[in-house]
């Protein structure tokens, strides 16, 4: 269990770094839930395709908003980046630092996944669903700019990394609020965000970049920042109180009705929220035991980012696999059990082969040794963020 440890020791001496090994791995079990939650999110979407094929029914798996995930991710994202950040602003150079250490951290993985679906695009067109679209939109998928894909689809070349379009806007904000002192910053950074969710009701959705950009999603961001003000403040809280947080949350991992829908409640409410009070629970609540379940757990949510681009490369050869080898011999369920299990296996090995090694590479090579190092205690930036 070496390797499962050393991701809660960090490189920081003293107490506080204890504290922030401790608060990591709360925050690394929660991303391997909410990555694990869209895995099998796509995974019973995948049963719905076995079913032709097998003649077993499908896995029914409309009363759960598994793709809760995001909402999670997006929530942590605003704490990291606060927490992590929290002594930078308002200095020389802070910005720059922040967003080359973002990109250090997103771009590689990222990029060479994108090519790699490019190449079996062009090698086997026919295990794609959607054609990947024009130079344009290749291009556009790069450099994280909202394109149209298909019919009426909003997506990069990599259809799941729509999510990082809003990242890294989100870092774009975030570094701009770095040239004030905190408080200035994360006001400006408020009504900012606030605004453009405001304006985005009265963009015409034929503007696909502000249409995409000014959706009130990015305010989960924002509620991620909050939690990270409330954890800085001192706030604790024990576990009674953290499992009551986390039992509210858990609506936004269910479709209860109607009202509950996007339609009468828009995401940022119905998903963000329950997303936000986890995120909280996590970060003020008591610190999970280190048992191996829960090491398993903060290794599987350091490769969380691996888990969350590259399932896709899993789930399609399986799902081919299974309707060859097994038929209908067995129920589609345990394809869910199955894939998640394989694609969970197959992320911690990318992790550990390739975007570990690569992003370090990268960020030697961006950062170079004039970066300033982190303060003690911050949890470090390149093990924290996911998708």
């Amino acid at each position: 269990m070496g390797f499962y440890r050393e991701i809660l020791e960090g490189s920081a001496a003293g107490s506080d770094a204890g504290k922030s090994s401790r608060l990591l791995s709360n925050l690394q079990v929660l991303r391997a839930l909410a990555a694990l939650s869209v895995v099998v999110s796509h995974a019973l979407h995948e049963t719905e395709m076995l079913a032709g094929a097998t003649g077993r029914a499908a896995v029914d798996g409309s009363a759960w908003n598994l793709g809760f995930g995001v909402d999670i991710f997006f929530v942590l994202s605003g704490f990291i980046m606060t927490h992590t950040a929290a002594s930078e602003f308002g200095k020389n150079g802070a910005p720059l630092r922040f967003f080359l250490r973002r990109c250090a951290r997103v771009i590689p993985l990222y990029w060479l996944l994108t090519s790699l679906m490019l190449i079996g695009a062009l090698v086997a067109p026919s295990l794609l669903t959607v054609p990947i679209g024009s130079v344009s939109h290749v291009l556009a998928s790069y450099f994280f700019i909202p394109s149209g894909r298909g019919a009426d689809e909003i997506r990069p070349v990599l259809a799941l990394a729509w999510t990082l379009n809003y990242e890294m806007l989100f870092y774009v904000f975030f570094a701009a609020a770095l040239l004030l002192p905190i408080r200035l910053g994360i006001v400006w950074l408020s009504v900012l965000m606030a605004g453009m969710a405001l304006v985005g009701r009265l963009v015409d959705p034929s503007h696909v970049q502000i249409a995409f950009w000014t959706n009130p999603i990015i305010l989960e961001f924002l509620f991620g920042v909050y939690v990270a003000l409330i954890f800085r403040s001192g706030i604790r809280i024990g576990g009674a109180a953290a499992l009551a947080l986390m039992a509210i949350g858990l609506l936004g991992f269910v479709r209860i009705s109607a009202p509950w829908s996007d339609a009468a409640l828009p995401q940022f409410l119905r998903s963000g929220l329950p997303a936000a009070l986890f995120v909280l629970a996590a970060a003020i609540g008591p610190v999970l035991p280190q048992r191996k379940l829960v090491l398993w757990g903060v290794a599987l949510g350091d490769a969380s980012y691996s888990l969350y681009l590259a399932h896709p490369f899993i789930l399609r050869p399986m799902r081919a696999v299974w309707a060859k080898a097994l038929g209908g011999y067995l129920p589609l369920g345990l394809f869910v059990v199955f894939a998640t299990l394989v694609a969970a296996l197959f992320a911690l090995l990318l992790f550990r082969g390739v975007e570990k090694p690569l992003t370090s590479r990268v960020q030697s090579l961006v950062l170079r040794s004039g970066q300033k190092r982190i303060p003690t205690g911050a949890l470090p930036a390149a093990d924290t963020e996911g998708a």
